[in-house]
């Protein structure tokens, strides 16, 4: 298999994420890789996680060489299966698509969400039309992102699951810990963090031991930071930056609950496409609250494994993390709900047959 991508580790994010799971077990099943990374020079060089990281420099200038290094990766590797999975909407992954169709390899686009095919330029919204004519089959991270695809392009797209590794068990949570709320994800404008903060405010006003953990970085990080200070909330709400592995998993650990507001934002076409933060949390066996925004609702059960409330709304935010926070045999049913349904839908194995499944098809 030939994989190109844009995003890709040491970066962090949800689809960073998903393409190092997928290439881990697709690797344990004897299945080799070459992945094209674009756009940049990876810091990982060589045979890394089971495949072949190979730099493909992006830019017009080095289109060219680029190219050359798909038309090679395909041709040598005599991949079966060309998957773009960011990139849909440039010259390069067109051109991997039509590489794919020549050397009779099953050429396969991935959309993450409504910044990867909503687009006010002509260009990329022609290059995009291009790929998805060409891909035999277009990987959706979820049914609310599937739902916002043209009516015509539905019969090639398939629903992949989202997923996470489930952590070692470190025994219960210590009960006279200050109760704390966490977020996990990048601080732009779209995950809600402001809202976040505003509706901590207020459930702090009614339980003045509680805090809250805010981990990731991003443009937003400036005035969250200036926000906190305005709301006096200093003492208790902390930025821990970007964490990951064993450091992240403590974090899921100390938590009491696990929030993710994410809201549509004019300044950004993107929405939540899954949240995979969420599906992380419930490995951790943490109620979940989230917003009725793009696929949350699909993985936040409302009432069972967590609550769900309007984007936007840092009131409704607060009464959702009140009900919570103050009862401690709901926040525990929530929490094994969550675990339950994460261990029975959301494992990478099981994400890894889907994947299969939708090239097979």
């Amino acid at each position: 298999m030939v994989y190109l991508t844009y995003h890709f580790p040491p970066e962090v994010g949800g689809i960073q994420t998903r393409i190092s799971k997928y290439i881990d077990r697709l690797s344990r099943r004897g299945i080799r890789i070459r992945v094209l990374v674009a756009g940049r020079i990876p810091v990982v060089r060589g045979v890394t996680l089971g495949a072949e990281i190979v730099p493909c420099p992006g830019g017009m200038r080095r289109l060219p060489y680029s190219v050359k290094l798909v038309t090679k990766s395909v041709i040598d590797s005599r991949a079966d299966v060309v998957h773009v999975f960011t990139g849909s909407s440039t010259v390069l992954g067109v051109y991997a698509l039509v590489v794919a169709k020549l050397a009779g390899a099953k050429p396969v686009i991935s959309l993450f969400g409504r910044e990867d095919f909503e687009f006010t330029g002509v260009v990329p919204r022609v290059l995009f039309r291009f790929s998805t004519v060409l891909a035999d089959s277009i990987d959706v991270n979820s049914t609310a992102t599937r739902s916002l695809l043209p009516k015509e392009l539905r019969p090639k797209v398939h629903v992949l699951l989202g997923a996470a590794e489930e952590p070692p068990r470190t025994g219960p949570r210590d009960i006279r810990s200050p109760p704390m709320v966490l977020f996990v994800g990048r601080l732009v404008a779209r995950k809600g963090v402001d809202d976040l903060l505003k509706a901590f405010a207020i459930v702090k006003s009614l339980l003045p031991e509680v805090r809250l953990s805010i981990v990731g970085d991003g443009p937003e990080m400036g005035d969250l930071v200036k926000l906190r200070e305005e709301l006096g909330l200093q003492d208790s709400v902390e930025f821990k930056g970007t964490l990951t592995g064993p450091r992240l998993d403590q974090e899921y650990e100390r938590s009491t609950i696990f929030v993710l507001p994410s809201k549509d934002v004019a300044s950004d076409p993107a929405n939540e496409g899954l949240g995979l933060a969420l599906i992380e949390a419930s490995m951790h066996a943490k109620p979940l609250i989230g917003t009725l925004h793009g696929g949350i609702p699909e993985i936040v059960r409302q009432g069972e494994n967590g609550l769900l409330v309007p984007p936007g709304d840092p009131k409704a935010l607060a009464r959702a993390m009140a009900t919570i926070l103050t009862d401690p045999e709901a926040a525990r049913s929530m929490g094994a709900a969550a675990l339950q349904r994460a261990m029975s839908r959301f494992s990478w194995d099981r994400a890894t047959d889907v994947l299969l499944e939708s090239y097979s098809r």
